[in-house]
């Protein structure tokens, strides 16, 4: 903490508070180094500052609870903005940058409600949740684990993609019913209901063969691209954020060297910052990665489904999806040839302003807490000294010398003496 390398802080022996400087007399170092000397023999490390404040005050699950509020709740009207960009055939606008975004937004909230953006945040929720409700209920009834560490063997790896894998198989129609709600404009659509999604999904998860009119694509024509673009996107977070965890832990060793010093202690809000600095960042190299993939995905969800998007070119105005795919890659070179590779990346920009967000929420969370340790500090840091150690204080100072009374100039010498 600081402060704590150039002060001492304590009780006198009248339990009035004041600090001392190391560095004023050599005295006060002396007697403040036998005192915490004695001290460790008394004191169990477990009650030092650090430790007890962040162990019992605000405890680690708090920073994995901000990180899913942030993810899956304030950031989801820019989750909205991208999707709607990414099916949007007709645009003129791709939005790869986010500044272009903010008009069209402000458009959008006075030509309709403030929950514009807020659309579809029930099936998002939903389809999260059954996510890891079919993992939890592969792992029990499976032997493949749920979570693996670096000492997991390859077969406990593989196990666990492949638990990874199969999960994402069975909520792909309920996915595809989600990105449906998010994407419909409110104005021309009527609202889903809380359970719509569960009955589109058994519906699109039922639906193996090609319908005999319309152009809803059967659900086996899109399940092997979309599992295969979650395995990646699953395997390139979990990579990238062991390499920015390893590089972030090298990157503070090296200074710690250039200093002199290596700790061995991490405290509670590094240790929170690296994993949430960590996965902030697995996530952000995924998702820019795979950003085609995902373009092209959610455009054969929504393919017949009779969707109505706001449109993002104006703000003002809706338009229908209609397109004629017939597979993964003849969507991917009908883009590539029709609106140009980075056609393939519209709505970039909404992209951005979500791991903007997300970089703001986790480090402003980060300093609030560092900063709310010395709120819940007593008395600036000082602690008071156990009756032992008073006693100890008093002996010494009972045997220690006491200093002549200053006598005034000029007093004859024979006096002094006598």
């Amino acid at each position: 903490m600081a402060g704590t390398e150039d002060y001492s802080f304590y009780y006198s022996l009248e339990n009035s508070p004041f600090w001392i400087k190391k560095a004023d007399s050599a005295a006060s170092a002396v007697t403040d180094g036998r005192i915490q000397h004695e001290n460790k023999a008394i004191t169990s490390p477990k009650y030092r500052y650090d430790d007890m404040i962040d162990a019992s005050r605000i405890p680690n699950p708090s920073f994995g609870i901000m990180r899913l509020a942030a993810e899956n709740l304030l950031c989801h009207p820019f989750l909205v903005l991208r999707r709607q960009c990414q099916v949007n055939v007709f645009s003129r606008k791709y939005h790869t940058l986010p500044f272009s975004l903010v008009p069209v937004v402000i458009r959008l909230h006075q030509r309709q409600s403030m929950t514009v953006l807020w659309k579809g945040i029930g099936s998002a929720l939903i389809v999260r949740g059954l996510t890891l409700a079919i993992e939890d209920v592969l792992s029990k009834i499976t032997p493949w684990p749920k979570e693996i560490d670096r000492n997991s063997s390859l077969k406990a790896i593989g196990h666990h993609i492949l638990l990874k894998s199969v999960s994402l198989a069975v909520v792909i129609p309920f996915y595809a019913a989600s990105v449906v709600e998010t994407v419909q404009s409110d104005i021309a659509s009527e609202k889903p209901g809380i359970f719509d999604v569960f009955q589109e999904g058994i519906y699109r998860f039922l639906s193996w063969s090609a319908p005999q009119t319309g152009r809803l694509l059967p659900i086996w024509i899109i399940l092997c691209p979309a599992v295969l673009c979650g395995t990646v996107h699953y395997i390139v977070s979990v990579l990238s954020a062991g390499l920015t965890r390893w590089g972030m832990t090298s990157a503070k060793k090296r200074s710690q060297r250039k200093q002199g010093a290596l700790s061995k202690e991490v405290s509670f809000v590094e240790a929170n910052d690296l994993d949430l600095s960590s996965r902030f960042a697995g996530s952000l190299v995924a998702d820019v990665l795979l950003f085609p993939f995902e373009t092209v995905l959610h455009r054969l969800h929504i393919q017949g489904t009779r969707t109505i998007i706001d449109n993002l070119d104006t703000g003002a105005s809706v338009i229908p999806i209609l397109t004629r795919y017939d597979g993964f890659f003849d969507c991917w070179n009908t883009i590539t040839r029709e609106e140009g590779r980075w056609g393939l990346y519209k709505g970039l920009g909404a992209l951005v302003l979500q791991y903007a967000l997300q970089l703001s929420i986790i480090k402003g969370s980060l300093f609030t807490f560092y900063h709310m340790g010395d709120l819940f500090k007593p008395n600036a840091g000082i602690q008071p000294v156990s009756p032992r150690n008073q006693t100890v204080l008093s002996d010494r100072q009972d045997r220690s010398p006491k200093a002549s009374p200053e006598l005034p100039r000029g007093y004859p010498l024979h006096q002094q003496f006598n």
